[in-house]
C-alpha cells in the first residue's frame, strides 16, 4: 500500500546521497528554536509546597531541547559570516544564546538530572536567561522580516510547482517523473576565483539542461530544476523531468562533458568531481501505481522546508526552481 510516508521516503532518497552533517545540525537548531520561542513554552514550572516555592521540569520538550543541545557542535564562523549562505535569524540567535550559556556553565546541561529539584535550582537562572534571550530575539523586526521572507519564498515555490503538477495530473493521469541529482564536489578545485568557477559551472549546467531538453523535447512533458550549494562545499543540481508512462527512463549523462569519467570540464585545473544519481518514479492520480498529487505536494514541501533555516543565493545561484517551457510545436 502506498502511504504518504512511504512515498516520501522513496522520492526523497535521492537527496540523502550527499548527507551533510552541517545541514543536519542547522535543522536541529531550527527545531530547538521553534520549541523555545513558542509563546506557551517554559522550560520549568513553579510549584508550591509546604517547603515553599520551587521549580520542576514537567515538559517533555525541555528534555528534548537539552538532549539535542548535549552534543551540539555550533556553527563555524565562516558560515555565520558567509555572504551567500542565508542562515535564518533564529539559527543565528540560538548560536549566540547557546554560546553565552556555555560561558556560564562549566558543562552541558544533563537531561538525566532534570528530575532533581536541586539541580534545577542551580541551573534555573542561567536557563531562564537563555530562554528569554531567544524569545526576545524572535520578536525583533529583523527576525520577523526574515521569517516572512522565507515563508514567501517557500509559498511562492509551492504555488508555482503545484500549478505545473496539477496540469500534469489532470492531462496525463499517470506519468513518470525522472529525478536526476548531480553532486559537484569542489573540495579538490584548485582555482581561487570562486565566483568565476561558480559562474562557469552554472553556465555549463544551463548548457547541459538545454541540450538534454532539446534532444528529448518530444518525450519531456515538463522540466524543472534547481541548483544549490551545500555546507560541504558541493554544488547540487536536481532535475525533474516528466514523461508519459510508456516512455523509457531518460538520462542526462550523455550531455555532461567529463574528463577521466568523473571530472567535470569547465576550466583548466578545476578538478570538479561529479557524482550522479538518476531514478524514475511513477506518478498516478489514483495513488494505485504511483504517487498522487496530494502526496507529491507533501514531498515538495519537505524539499523546501530547509529554506526555513538555510539556503544559498548569489549572483549565479538561486534557491528558486527554474521551469523550462515545452515547445508548443512539439
Amino acid at each position: 500500500m502506498n502511504t504518504p510516508i512511504n512515498q516520501l521516503s522513496l522520492i526523497t532518497t535521492h537527496n540523502q546521497i550527499h548527507f551533510c552533517a552541517n545541514v543536519h545540525n542547522l535543522s536541529i537548531m531550527q527545531k530547538i528554536s521553534m520549541i523555545v520561542t513558542n509563546p506557551s513554552y517554559s522550560a520549568f514550572k513553579q510549584k508550591t509546597s509546604k517547603q515553599g516555592k520551587h521549580y520542576v521540569c514537567k515538559s517533555s520538550q525541555t528534555y528534548e531541547v537539552f538532549e539535542l543541545l548535549q552534543n551540539f557542535p555550533g556553527i563555524s564562523q565562516m558560515f555565520l559570516e558567509h555572504k551567500f549562505f542565508k542562515l535564518s535569524q533564529s539559527v543565528k540567535a540560538l548560536h549566540k544564546a547557546y554560546s553565552n550559556l556555555g560561558y556560564k556553565l562549566d558543562r552541558p546541561i544533563n537531561p538525566l538530572y532534570l528530575p532533581n529539584e536541586q539541580y534545577i535550582k542551580d541551573i534555573f537562572p542561567i536557563v531562564d536567561s537563555f530562554e528569554k534571550e531567544l524569545k526576545k530575539d524572535s520578536t525583533t523586526r529583523i527576525a520577523m522580516a526574515d521569517r516572512l521572507q522565507r515563508l514567501e519564498l517557500i509559498n511562492e515555490s509551492k504555488k508555482e510547482n503545484a500549478r505545473v503538477m496539477k496540469k500534469l495530473f489532470k492531462t496525463q493521469q499517470r506519468f513518470n517523473l525522472n529525478i536526476f541529482t548531480y553532486i559537484f564536489d569542489m573540495n579538490k578545485c584548485e582555482s581561487r576565483d570562486k565566483l568565476f568557477i561558480e559562474q562557469s559551472l552554472t553556465q555549463q549546467i544551463s548548457k547541459m539542461i538545454d541540450n538534454f531538453h532539446e534532444n528529448y523535447q518530444l518525450e519531456i512533458l515538463e522540466l524543472f530544476f534547481r541548483v544549490q550549494r551545500d555546507l560541504s562545499n558541493n554544488y547540487v543540481l536536481t532535475v525533474y523531468s516528466a514523461t508519459e508512462r510508456e516512455c523509457k527512463p531518460l538520462s542526462m549523462k550523455d550531455f555532461i562533458p567529463l574528463r577521466n569519467e568523473n571530472y567535470l570540464i569547465i576550466a583548466p585545473n578545476t578538478n570538479i568531481i561529479l557524482s550522479t544519481h538518476e531514478v524514475d518514479y511513477p506518478m498516478d492520480i489514483q495513488d494505485v501505481e504511483g504517487t498522487n498529487e496530494k502526496t507529491w505536494k507533501a514531498i515538495f514541501g519537505e524539499i523546501l522546508f530547509k529554506y526555513n533555516y538555510v539556503y544559498y543565493e548569489s549572483e549565479y545561484v538561486s534557491p528558486k526552481f527554474i521551469y523550462k517551457k515545452r515547445d508548443s510545436n512539439s
